[in-house]
C-alpha cells in the first residue's frame, strides 16, 4: 500500500494521517521540491506531492 498525500502549490508545511496506521504527522517540503518521502513515526512510506495552484483536492489534502 502506499500513501499518496497532494498539498497546495506554495505551501511548504503540511499536516496529514497515514493511512496504514491512523498516526498524525506534519512536516515540511521545501519550495525547490515538487516532492518528497516522509515516514510517519511507525516506519509507514508517505509520498507527498505539491499539486497545481488550481487543484482543488490539493487543498483537501492540506487541510486534513
Amino acid at each position: 500500500m502506499s500513501q499518496v498525500v497532494v498539498i497546495v502549490a506554495g505551501e511548504t508545511a503540511f499536516s496529514a494521517t497515514c493511512d496504514a496506521c491512523g498516526t498524525a504527522f506534519a512536516g515540511r517540503l521545501d519550495d525547490d521540491l515538487d516532492s518528497g518521502v516522509f515516514l510517519c513515526r511507525f516506519g509507514h512510506q508517505i509520498t507527498i506531492e505539491r499539486g497545481a495552484a488550481d487543484d482543488p483536492t490539493a487543498a483537501e489534502a492540506s487541510a486534513a
